[in-house]
């Protein structure tokens, strides 16, 4: 079994991040797309490492050097829980290549195993991204002895742990719901949607609890931040706190407990795992067909309800898409319910409320449009597509139109909210209509763009494309980074000029889209793609 766990493993670690494409492929083109993968990682990461190692030197700079240790460790332990609650069930209970494995001498054990593996290095890269940054800057201004550093090697890769075992506690909690019923996927992304709103739910409860500081409180800053950081994550300050103090017995013990959890949450999954997995990719087949009456629709029709039957087949792309809708709508429900004169209390500059919402609420729209990932996402399959006498105009407007059907009714519900809430006049009424209309039009042809330039057709499985492609992070961000852009220009012009800025940036916003859309109707997916 060890033999096979090792072999599996390799196998699942290959091509991490597009390594294995870059070292071996002949193919240029790839190469130049792992490269430019490659460059965006590395940017992306030194930007963690810029804001990790200011986070920390403004803690010691507030004497809080003490809480150092935990505050990171809940950092990436926060980090790791909410995207593992989001990917956990498609990493381990994922359809590709599962006839192939169940076909093979293999236990179900060693397969569970090694995709448990593949997580657990790619999460401890994470923690490595926070970690090091700031225990380095920790190091340099406050010269701890060895036992910091052993206890700090020992404890550092067990962190993963509990927050892996928690995101796979759940997701195969919704797997195990999702698989004994009908519409498995469509179920399964609504509760892991639900678990992700509790999440926020609670630390915002969490928040408002620990919201009253007293002057005694502020004497002794440092302990009041452990008691939070208690409160949000034990484990934490376990480890935290043996680390800053040189424990290295208690830092053992920390890491001992996180391998016995992560031990029996696996131990479980391997016990469940050939059911879940029989219980997701077997189907009846019923020999009662009747022929019904025929029915000719438009090519544009029948490409978009193939774009929603195709989007609602898989539960991690409902799920990363569709959380930035329900946001928009909480957050228009949250300012309707508290009043915008409470809201700008809690600003900590004076910012017309009015005027910087519809911004903000496209942007939470926009952060993760299904175009940016819909040519990634028809996988092997692109050939079929292509195959049919249907120009790029034909496929594209079919995708561009599925994302825009999917944000309507939340988009109505969002807008609806913000006017009870803001109660604008004629005028701002149209600003508010129109300018999230026009950031979300440009996020849906953006998306396109952007998977047209850096599709990904070769994956083992949904994660690849939707949480980890360069498509992803770059179509999915584009007009969330837009709508924050032009909210911070609105806040910082004089209120007399801020009519003719918002006409001016919908004129331009709207123009750039029907350059991108006539671009992207001319690219050329038989030869590029």
């Amino acid at each position: 079994m060890l033999k096979q766990m090792k072999i599996l493993t390799k196998l699942e670690l290959c091509n991490l991040c597009g390594l294995n494409v870059l070292r071996f492929s002949r193919d240029k083109r790839a190469k130049k797309k792992s490269l430019g993968l490659l460059a965006i990682w590395i940017i992306l990461l030194a930007m963690l490492i810029f804001y990790v190692g200011g986070l920390t030197y403004g803690l010691i700079y507030s004497g809080l050097e003490e809480t150092v240790p935990a505050y990171l460790i809940t950092l990436s332990s926060a980090l790791i829980f909410v995207f593992g609650v989001l990917k956990a069930a498609s990493v381990i209970f994922r359809k590709e290549g599962y006839d192939i494995l169940c076909a093979l001498p293999l236990s179900k054990g060693s397969v569970v195993v090694s995709r448990l593996l593949r997580m657990y290095v790619e999460d401890l890269i994470m923690t490595l991204a926070v970690l090091l940054p700031g225990m380095a800057v920790y190091a340099w201004n406050l010269h701890p002895g060895a036992g910091f550093y052993l206890t700090g090697l020992l404890g550092l890769g067990s962190i993963p742990l509990i927050p892996i075992a928690a995101s796979i506690f759940i997701g195969a909690l919704i797997t195990g719901i999702s698989s004994r019923m009908r519409h498995k996927s469509l179920i399964a992304a609504s509760l892991s949607i639900l678990a992700v709103l509790g999440i926020m739910y609670g630390s915002s409860r969490l928040s408002a609890m620990d919201g009253g500081i007293d002057p005694e409180m502020l004497q002794n800053l440092s302990a009041t931040v452990m008691a939070l950081l208690r409160k949000v994550y034990p484990p934490a300050v376990w480890l935290g706190t043996a680390i800053t103090r040189e424990d290295i017995l208690s830092g053992v013990l920390c890491a001992a407990v996180s391998l016995a959890v992560f031990a029996v949450v696996a131990a479980g999954v391997v016990l469940c795992f050939q059911k879940i997995c029989e219980s997701l990719y077997s189907s009846a087949a019923k020999h009662n067909y009747q022929m019904g009456a025929l029915k000719a629709s438009t090519v544009l029709s029948s490409l978009c309800r193939r774009e929603f039957r195709r989007y609602f087949s898989s539960s991690i792309y409902v799920t990363n898409t569709i959380i930035g809708p329900v946001m928009s709508c909480v957050l228009s429900g949250a300012l309707l319910v508290t009043g915008p004169e409470t809201l700008k209390k809690l600003l900590p500059l004076p910012i017309d409320v009015g005027q910087v919402a519809p911004f903000v609420i496209a942007g939470v729209f926009c952060m993760m449009t299904t175009t940016a990932t819909s040519i990634s996402m028809e996988g092997k399959n692109w050939w079929i597509i292509k195959s049919l006498p249907l120009s790029a105009k034909n496929i594209l407007d079919a995708k561009i139109l599925m994302n825009l059907l999917l944000l309507l009714p939340f988009y109505l519900l969002s807008e609806l909210l913000l006017i009870f809430a803001l109660k604008p006049g004629a005028g701002e009424l149209l600003w508010l209509v129109l300018i999230p209309a026009a950031i979300i039009l440009f996020s849906c042809v953006y998306g396109i763009t952007i998977n047209l330039r850096f599709p990904i057709l070769e994956w083992e499985s949904e994660v690849r494309v939707v949480k980890q492609s360069a498509s992803s992070m770059l179509g999915g961000m584009g007009g969330f980074l837009l709508a924050i852009l032009c909210a911070v220009a609105i806040g910082i012009v004089p209120k007399g000029y801020a009519v003719y800025l918002r006409a001016g940036i919908c004129v331009v916003i709207l123009a750039a889209t029907a350059v991108l859309y006539r671009k992207n109707n001319l690219f050329d997916i038989c030869g590029r793609i």
